[in-house]
C-alpha cells in the first residue's frame, strides 16, 4: 500500500492556487485522487514526498532522454552556470555555443542548412508556419488528423471536416465529453479554422485531391513523420514520398514535426529513419534534456527569409545560453561511440516489449505494440504483440479504460507510467528496471484480470 498523506496534503493546497494544474488538455492524467509531489529523482528512479519509489517511463513526456540527474549533463550544466548566466543577450549578446550548436545540428539533421530558436515546441510550429506563408506567399497550412502541432488556436484539437464538397478547413468542434473531444477549448479564436486544413492520415487519394485542388493556398503541410501523439501510426510505404513529391510540384513547403521524434528515435530523428528530407523541421523535447529549448530548422533558401527581418520570430529566450548549453551536453552523451546510446537504449526496451507481450498472453489479455527506438504503446484490447500500424481503422478495439487501469496498478506496483499507454525509454533504464517493470506488469495483469479490467485499490 503506497503512502499518500504528505501528497494529499500539499495537492489541496496545490489545487487552491492552480487551476488544472500546469500543463491541462480535457484528457485525465492523473490515476490517483491526490497528485503526485516529488522529492528527489535519480536515473530513471523517482521519490515521491511520502517515501513512495517508482521506475518511470514518462520522461517528463519526451524530453528527459538521458534519465534524471544524468552526470555528465549535469557536470557541463554546472560549469555553465558557474561561469555564466542563464541568459546572456536575447540577439544583442552571443556565444561560441551558438555556433558548435549550428554547426552539430546542421551534420546530424538531414534538412538543417539554417536554424531559428525559441523555447517551446508549440513557438517553434508557429514560428514554422510564419516562414512558410512568407516563402510561398500563400496562407493555408495543411496537417494530418491525429497529429499533435501544440496549444495554438489554429492547430489544437479539430476533426476532419464531414462535408466533402467544402473547402476542408479543420472543424473545431464545440461539443462532446474529454473522450470523444478532448482538445477542446473555450477562448478559441472563431476564424483560427480559416488557417487550417485537416486530412487524414495515410489516405493518398485525399492528399492529392486535396494539393490538386487548392494549392493555390496551401502554404506548407505539418505532420509528424511517426504519429506518436496517435498511438505510433507510421507512414505507409510512399506516402511520405507522395508528399515530398506534391510539395515539389506545387510549391509547397514540407515540414516535419521531430518535437518527439528528433533526437529520440535516432540521431537524424524521423526524416533520417524514413528517408525522406523536409525542407524544414519543428524540433524540442529530446534536443536538450528537459532545459527548455526548441527549433524551426531548415533548407536555407527557406530560412532566410527570416534575413533583413522580412519575418519575425522575436522573444527574450531564443538562443539563451542555459538551452544552448544543454543541447550541446546532451548531443555529447548521444552521439558517444558512434551512438551507441541508442542501441542500449532499444536493448533494454525490447526486453520489456517482448516481456509485457508474454504477459498479456498468460492472461489472455489482448495487446498490441506499436514501437520506435526509445518509445513505445501499450494498446490494450487489440490482439497481436508487437507490429505496426498505419491506419485509425486499425486501433479498432483500443480501450483506453484498460489502458488506464493498467496505469493504475502499475503505480501501486512502483512503476510510473505516462497516460495514453505511451512509454519512453532513455539511456537511464537498465535490465534490472526492465526486470523489475515486468514483475510489477505481471501482477497488475493479474489483478486487471481477476477484477474484470476494474481498479481496485486493496
Amino acid at each position: 500500500m503506497l503512502k499518500k498523506d504528505k501528497s494529499e496534503a500539499l495537492s489541496k493546497e496545490f489545487n487552491e492556487y492552480y487551476p488544472a494544474g500546469h500543463s491541462n488538455l480535457r484528457i485525465p492524467m492523473d490515476v490517483t485522487e491526490h497528485r503526485l509531489f516529488i522529492a528527489k529523482s535519480d536515473g530513471t528512479h523517482l521519490t515521491d514526498v511520502d517515501g513512495n519509489e517508482y521506475i518511470e517511463y514518462n520522461g517528463s513526456m519526451g524530453p528527459n532522454i538521458l534519465g534524471h540527474k544524468n552526470p555528465e549533463f549535469v557536470k557541463k550544466i554546472v560549469e555553465y552556470m558557474e561561469n555564466n548566466g542563464t541568459a546572456i543577450g536575447s540577439n544583442l549578446l552571443f556565444s561560441p555555443m551558438d555556433v558548435e550548436v549550428a554547426r552539430r545540428l546542421t551534420k546530424l539533421i538531414p534538412c538543417v542548412e539554417e536554424l531559428k530558436f525559441t523555447v517551446t515546441g508549440s513557438e517553434a510550429v508557429q514560428s514554422a508556419f510564419r516562414i512558410m506563408r512568407a516563402y510561398t506567399g500563400k496562407t493555408v497550412i495543411v496537417r494530418f488528423a491525429g497529429n499533435y502541432s501544440g496549444w495554438g488556436d489554429n492547430v489544437l484539437g479539430g476533426k476532419i471536416n464531414s462535408n466533402k464538397e467544402e473547402v476542408p478547413y479543420i472543424d473545431f468542434v464545440t461539443k462532446g465529453t474529454p473522450e470523444t473531444n478532448p482538445y477542446y477549448t473555450e477562448g478559441r479564436i472563431p476564424w483560427a479554422n480559416k488557417e487550417t486544413f485537416l486530412i487524414p492520415w495515410n489516405d493518398f487519394e485525399v492528399l492529392e485531391e486535396t494539393f490538386d485542388k487548392y494549392h493555390d493556398m496551401i502554404a506548407g503541410i505539418h505532420f509528424e513523420g511517426i504519429v506518436w501523439n496517435h498511438e505510433g501510426l507510421y507512414p505507409k510505404p510512399g506516402f511520405v514520398e507522395k508528399i515530398r513529391e506534391l510539395c515539389d510540384k506545387y510549391n509547397v513547403v514540407m515540414c516535419m514535426d521531430e518535437v518527439i521524434t528528433g533526437f529520440r528515435v535516432g540521431i537524424g530523428g524521423a526524416q533520417a529513419e524514413l528517408g525522406v528530407t523536409p525542407d524544414l523541421c519543428t524540433m524540442g523535447k529530446a534536443i536538450s534534456n528537459g532545459i527548455p529549448i526548441s527549433c524551426v530548422g531548415g533548407k536555407k533558401k527557406i530560412m532566410d527569409y527570416i534575413r533583413g527581418n522580412k519575418v519575425c520570430v522575436p522573444g527574450t529566450y531564443p538562443g539563451y545560453g542555459l538551452g544552448m548549453a544543454a543541447i550541446l551536453a546532451t548531443l555529447d552523451e548521444l552521439t558517444k561511440n558512434d551512438c551507441a546510446a541508442y542501441k542500449k537504449v532499444f536493448k533494454v526496451q525490447e526486453k520489456i516489449m517482448d516481456g509485457l507481450v508474454s504477459i498479456a498472453d498468460k492472461y489472455e489479455i489482448p495487446l498490441t505494440i506499436t514501437e520506435s527506438n526509445g518509445v513505445f504503446s501499450t494498446l490494450f484490447g487489440i490482439p497481436g504483440g508487437r507490429r505496426r500500424l498505419y491506419m485509425n481503422e486499425e486501433l479498432e478495439g483500443f480501450d483506453n479504460s484498460i489502458v488506464t487501469c493498467f496505469q493504475k496498478y502499475m503505480q501501486d506496483n512502483g512503476v510510473f507510467l505516462m497516460f495514453g499507454g505511451r512509454w519512453y525509454v532513455n539511456i537511464a533504464h537498465t535490465m534490472e528496471d526492465a526486470e523489475k517493470t515486468l514483475q510489477a506488469a505481471d501482477k497488475s495483469m493479474k489483478a486487471m484480470k481477476k477484477n474484470g479490467f476494474r481498479y481496485v485499490a486493496e
